[in-house]
């Protein structure tokens, strides 16, 4: 099983002093937004083994936000291909990753990542907001054998449902569950308890009260 997790760049300052449209950077509010996604992804157990990123100047640095936060250190690369791609070069992109690597993510654009969600898991229709995630897993073992409807959709989440509470409850909730697990793994069943032995009264009565073994005839056969 391999997961791709799906990370759209933060909120862009359209009124910022940049060129052209890929050098656009983050707002305040993109940034904040990269900073809940990459908690969001070390609370969920979600750690990227390697990143993709796009080349455009908002997704690298909702990338280098989103990993400083989430404190994951796996290698990065960044792609021209990336940006403004069709689905088929996200998972062109994707087939390249490291072998050994488990969990990879990828940041870049709209309308790329709702029609590579679709191509993924073989149809819908997804929104994907500034700063949303959305996590697949794919069934393959390999990353070159990721292709079209093999995936799984298991998370679609945007800055907007980590409110402060819901994100505590997350939190709690994760925690809880983690701490099941390490006390499901302690858990070692008993070995089974030997039968007691009989007291020394006791075999003295059962000796007692069994009857002595009747001698046998001479024409028995010997044993």
């Amino acid at each position: 099983m391999k997961t791709i997790v799906l990370l759209r760049h933060g909120k862009s300052d359209w009124d910022a002093d940049y060129g052209p449209d890929h050098d656009r950077p983050l707002a305040d509010r993109g940034k904040k937004g990269a900073r809940k996604m990459g908690r969001f992804l070390s609370t969920a157990g979600i750690q990227p083994d390697h990143a993709l990123s796009s080349s455009a100047v908002r997704a690298r640095q909702t990338l280098a936000i989103a990993a400083e936060h989430g404190g994951w250190t796996g290698d990065a690369t960044v792609s021209d291909a990336l940006y403004g791609a069709t689905p088929e070069a996200v998972v062109r992109e994707v087939r390249g990753a490291p072998q050994d690597a488990e969990t990879v993510i990828v940041v870049g654009h709209e309308p790329t990542f709702s029609q590579t969600v679709t191509h993924l898991i073989g149809g819908g229709r997804i929104q994907i907001k500034t700063a949303t995630v959305a996590v697949i897993n794919v069934d393959v073992s390999s990353w070159s054998d990721v292709a079209a409807g093999k995936g799984e959709l298991t998370t679609l989440l945007s800055p907007g449902d980590l409110k402060p509470n819901r994100y505590r409850k997350l939190q709690d909730a994760m925690k809880d569950a983690r701490e099941a697990a390490e006390k499901a793994a302690e858990i070692v069943t008993p070995a089974p308890k030997p039968a007691p032995e009989a007291s020394g009264a006791a075999s003295e009565d059962a000796a007692t009260d069994r009857p002595a073994p009747e001698a046998p005839s001479e024409a028995a056969s010997p044993t």
